[in-house]
């Protein structure tokens, strides 16, 4: 088990993987910016065990930020589209869209990049 970040470098870390996360999008940065510094300021007086376990859920919200939340942006075309990045990839899956008879997909993931087919 590894060494818990201090609350202060937690909370930077927080705020370093939502800007990463949200890069581009002020109403989204706003909005996880404040409700990290509510988890903060509500934590404030907690004991140290208290405060130990609310430091390790922070640090599984901050992993989780990382590694799951990917952002998706309306496109010109009124769909979506999103950056999928390596962090982001956990094992290896076929993007939709590759059933039989389909127009083909893409296989991404550990050891094969995006665009490769099937």
């Amino acid at each position: 088990m590894s060494a818990l970040p201090t609350a202060r470098g937690l909370f930077r870390s927080l705020l370093r993987a939502r800007s990463h996360a949200f890069r581009g999008d002020a109403t989204a940065l706003a909005a996880s910016g404040g409700e990290i510094r509510k988890h903060f300021e509500e934590s404030r007086s907690l004991g140290p065990e208290e405060a130990r376990k609310k430091i390790q859920e922070g640090v599984e919200a901050e992993s989780f930020i990382r590694l799951h939340v990917v952002q998706a942006r309306g496109n010109e075309r009124g769909n979506y589209e999103m950056q999928v990045e390596p962090q982001h990839v956990d094992g290896e899956y076929e993007v939709p869209g590759d059933a039989p008879g389909g127009c083909g997909g893409a296989v991404v993931g550990k050891g094969g990049g995006a665009g490769e087919k099937s």
